[in-house]
């Protein structure tokens, strides 16, 4: 195997495990196209393990294996231990949908599976795993025997591996929509035409979480998508819903899963707006109010203009919202981390004159694990406030 060389000390973050290699830590690389697999080895001529490499962005390699092993016998162990660690974790009778693969967080960088009954949804994101795609869906095949596997790769950041947005049935059957199963909640799953693959999987336990704080309250649930937050609050015993999205198809499947689910559809009021306007427009008078936008900040140049839409569209619902009454607010941009996002939130409070505790804080769901060595992978944030 073709291999690089690392400059005199930069093997130190490969020796605590860390996945990445960038462009200016490489003293001697052979030729090679991108995605193409090739052995690591310090300035001493030690063996680090064997990743993908990329002839142009900043992160050059990506590790796959620490060991001298086949690729193929490491993906193989990898997927296994992923399973293993979800059915450890989860209650399949009463859960049916959940993130198989997390990229870094299960060791397979620029990959993402979501398992939704027997079918499979992949996000393939760098040149690397677009080269393993042929073997990883072999592999997908034997080990787990699903229906179907529909690829979703659409991420921006295929454009800088030199990668076209691609989405397409893979392997088997795949339908356009599918019935699934979360904490004994059904979701009507628009599989092809809906947001990442299909349901926000990552905020599960948030969801569970706000059925318990939801029972004879008034909850607002903005930026909704299909209804997720506002089923759960339904099945705490909320005594009215109100979903606010700007999608039209999005506002429809929550309206869907409101009956699919037997709730009374009279108390869960799915309207179509802009989540600003509504905000500037409505009372708000509401118990509980969950703001989890999409993010914000896609890139980091994008990060001033999303710490302005963090701390206005707090400031718009804290301005209002009634003494005593309880606030989820959400942030999924990987560049604001968990100290910018709770001072924008504080930012926001000041502005609004209200005094606010934090009673909870909350990251992504246990199927999305976060690499130790990796800590880069840890991107949503939650903080559920109490509002004096």
């Amino acid at each position: 195997m073709k291999k690089v060389v690392l400059k005199p000390g930069k093997e130190k973050s490969l020796l605590r495990f860390h996945p990445w290699i960038f462009s200016g830590a490489i003293a001697e690389a052979p030729s090679f196209s991108d995605g193409d697999i090739l052995a690591l080895y310090s300035h001493e001529d030690i063996f680090l393990g064997t990743g993908y490499f990329h002839t142009k962005n900043s992160i050059a390699g990506r590790m796959l294996s620490f060991e001298k092993k086949e690729i193929e016998e490491v993906l193989r162990e990898k997927l296994i231990a992923a399973f293993a660690l979800r059915k450890s974790l989860i209650n399949m009778s009463r859960t049916t949908c959940f993130r198989l693969v997390n990229a870094e967080g299960d060791g397979l960088s620029g990959l993402i599976i979501d398992q939704y009954n027997d079918i499979f949804v992949i996000q393939i994101s760098t040149a690397g795993m677009e080269k393993l795609k042929p073997l990883l869906i072999k592999l997908l095949v034997e080990l787990f025997i699903p229906k179907g596997i529909y690829e979703k790769s659409t991420s921006s950041s295929r454009a800088q591996e030199g990668l076209e947005e691609y989405s397409g049935i893979l392997y088997g059957e795949v339908p356009r929509e599918i019935t699934v199963m979360e904490n004994d909640i059904k979701f009507l799953v628009p599989l092809m035409d809906g947001q990442k693959t299909g349901l926000f999987l990552d905020q599960r336990s948030m969801r569970e979480k706000i059925a318990s704080y939801s029972f004879n309250k008034r909850v607002l649930n903005c930026f909704s998508y299909t209804g997720g937050f506002s089923l759960f609050a339904l099945k705490g015993g909320a005594k009215e819903v109100v979903s606010v999205d700007s999608c039209k198809k999005a506002s429809s499947y929550a309206e869907k899963n409101t009956l699919l689910n037997g709730f009374d559809p009279s108390i869960h009021k799915v309207e179509e707006s802009d989540v600003f306007t509504f905000l500037k427009n409505d009372p708000l008078n509401f118990d509980l109010i969950i703001l989890d936008p999409p993010a914000f900040a896609k890139k980091r140049s994008d990060v001033d203009n999303a710490c302005r839409g963090y701390i206005d569209l707090n400031q718009r619902a804290l301005k209002k919202m009634p003494p005593a009454s309880l606030l989820l607010t959400c942030s999924c941009s990987y560049f604001i981390d968990t100290a910018l996002f709770q001072n924008l939130i504080s930012q926001a409070a000041a502005l609004a004159k209200r005094t606010v505790k934090i009673v909870e804080r909350h990251t992504q769901a246990i199927d999305h694990p976060i690499n130790l060595f990796h800590p880069e992978g840890e991107y949503l944030k939650s903080l559920l406030l109490f509002v004096d």
